[in-house]
Parts: structure tokens; sequence; C-alpha cells
């Protein structure tokens, strides 16, 4: 399916867990464990990117994990875009880490 304008995010494109080859699309050490779709959508949010969610969809090549996506809109390239979302998926778990401390 072709969108005009828009870049289907999924959670194992930012997962330091998963290899290239099973889907993280930026170095390990820029990417973030095991990211949840609800914190790629805050994160989305708080970059001011419009974020479409739609859960319980699988990777092709991993047909068996349901783990939804999001589709924003192309401002910057897609790299750029995964870079900010994981930066900000740190910045959130480290607000939340520092609020149950």
């Amino acid at each position: 399916m072709k969108l005009d304008r828009k870049i289907i995010v999924w959670p194992a494109n930012l997962d330091s867990t998963k290899t290239r080859l099973e889907g993280r699309k930026i170095p390990k050490g820029q990417s973030v464990q095991a990211p949840r779709l609800d914190e790629l959508a805050d994160a989305a949010r708080r970059l001011s990117i419009e974020a479409e969610i739609t859960p319980q969809k699988s990777r092709p090549r991993n047909w068996w994990e349901k783990t939804g996506y999001i589709t924003v809109s192309k401002n910057n390239s897609r790299l750029e875009l995964l870079r900010s979302l994981a930066s900000e998926v740190r910045k959130i778990r480290a607000m939340k880490d520092a609020g149950k401390k």
C-alpha cells in the first residue's frame, strides 16, 4: 500500500533488542528497548507530529507479532524521524522513572 507523504513506523524500527534483519532501522545506540505503540504515539504528539495509530497489526515479515504501527506525515527523512521519535521515547521513560523515585 503506497501512502503519499506518509511514513509507517513499526515499533521494531526503534527496538534495540532487534537486529537490522529483524526490522531495526537506526543504530543500536540511538534506539530504545522494546518501545510500545502508545509510547510512539505520545512521542509523536510531543514532537507536534500528527500520528494515526493502527493497533493489532503485524509486520509482514513477523506476522505472528501483533504490535501495530503509527502513520505519520513525512516532513523530514525517515531516519531523522525515527531518531527523533527514539530520543523522545527515552525522554518520556526518564520522566516516568524520575516520577517513581
